[in-house]
């Protein structure tokens, strides 16, 4: 498993095939079909072990402020996809392939952040929408980013998108061009929109009816969230 990392993350997922991984290996290629009968069955494999190392690597916000918890849950997820790009490949491009432990494993780091949220006053159906719209949002950075750099798109250098730009058309982009990046998804810009998803989150929160706020939705969910 280590090896096929090693070939995918010289060469890329897509070119990681059984004769180079053997070639890696210095074995023969039967010896690689004894275990994995077909490429697909490696990348299923290689899957689990991304995801696994994805989960051990998020940090534990048990205890924090729901604000600041979906913000360090976030960000880190984020760093974590731009470090390695065949993790992210794996487990945000191949979800149809996870096994059933991995998305069970996936599915309880979800559970956890909503239980956080419920402790400190969402309704369930907010948390989870607060939840799924923070998680779009980040997947959807991660990854249009990863398309702009796999097309080597003008928007990444700074000298390549000013040459894109007309004053006499776009006297406002002209203006904005040195300062910021067109791609809009930079650290500086993922933070800006991650933190005012959370400014809509409070909002919300304070909105909410007063028997909301205490769990009392569902059938008395939250008297059933764990401590």
């Amino acid at each position: 498993m280590q090896g096929a990392f090693d070939v995918a993350r010289g060469i890329s997922l897509d070119k990681l095939s059984m004769p180079n991984l053997a070639e890696h290996l210095d074995v023969g290629v039967t010896s690689i079909y004894w275990y994995f009968r077909k490429k697909e069955d490696l990348l299923n494999a290689m899957t689990d072990v991304a995801v696994d190392n994805y989960i051990r690597a998020l940090p534990d916000v048990s205890g924090q402020p729901w604000q600041e918890a979906l913000r360090q849950h976030f960000t880190e997820m984020r760093l974590i996809f731009q470090k390695d790009q065949t993790l992210s490949d794996l487990i945000m491009i191949r979800t149809s392939t996870y096994s059933k432990e991995a998305t069970r494993r996936v599915f309880e780091v979800v559970e956890s952040l909503l239980e956080l949220l419920i402790a400190q006053g969402f309704t369930p159906d907010n948390a989870f929408r607060c939840h799924a719209t923070a998680s779009v949002y980040a997947r959807g950075m991660i990854i249009h980013d990863r398309i702009l750099r796999l097309s080597n798109a003008p928007t990444l250098e700074d000298g390549r998108q000013a040459r894109m730009i007309d004053w006499s058309s776009m006297p406002i982009l002209a203006t904005l061009v040195d300062e910021y990046s067109l791609t809009g998804t930079g650290d500086s810009d993922f933070q800006f929109g991650l933190d005012r998803l959370i400014c809509g989150f409070e909002t919300l929160l304070a909105e909410q009816r007063p028997g909301q706020q205490t769990g009392e939705h569902r059938g008395q969910v939250g008297p059933a969230i764990r401590a």
